[in-house]
């Protein structure tokens, strides 16, 4: 038996199928590997402006503390001041 007279495996037309088939499948994967990066990048930016808002929402209550608690300092000061007897 000659290698000549042995007959392919698997057709020319079937090995084209299933190249354009695994074609597909790496293409499908490195569409899916970017979206999921994307996704995941928008996602951490999201996330960094919702803290910096947070962020500034805490410190304009902390400030608006700050503030009534200096203004309470300065009416017991004025007070103790003019009872001093």
């Amino acid at each position: 038996m000659s290698i000549q007279n042995l007959k392919p495996f698997v057709s020319a037309e079937s090995l084209i199928t299933i190249s354009q088939g695994a074609l597909g499948a790496v293409t499908f994967g490195a569409y899916h590997q970017f979206t999921t990066n994307k996704i995941m990048e928008l996602n951490n930016e999201k996330i960094e402006m919702k803290h910096k808002i947070d962020m500034a929402v805490y410190k304009a209550e902390l400030d608006k503390q700050q503030t009534e608690i200096q203004e309470l300092r300065n009416i017991i000061t004025k007070q103790q001041s003019s009872h001093w007897w």
